[in-house]
């Protein structure tokens, strides 16, 4: 989990992302691309569980509580999940 995978969100195809994402998992456990995993069991016959996801914030989540909210938002994300890995932007 040293280095998690939201590559989904900025490539141009579902293609891109399983190819750019099954490379990623090849030394990462942490994605949220889904289609690498659907890739690396589909042409690599991956039989365990590729890759793993953490609790995760995005910008307009975080920017939705306002410029006075960010403290808030940071607070009630780390309150929501209090144990274990956090991806938080802000």
């Amino acid at each position: 989990f040293k280095l998690h995978d939201f590559g989904f969100r900025g490539v141009s195809s579902v293609e891109s992302a399983s190819i750019g994402g099954c490379a990623h998992l090849v030394n990462f456990l942490g994605t949220d691309t889904v289609a690498a995993m659907v890739c690396a069991k589909r042409y690599y016959n991956a039989t365990k569980i590729s890759g793993h996801s953490i609790p995760a914030s995005e910008h307009s989540t975080m920017t939705s509580w306002g410029p006075e909210g960010e403290l808030d938002a940071m607070r009630n994300m780390l309150e929501s999940y209090p144990e274990g890995l956090v991806a938080c932007v802000s």
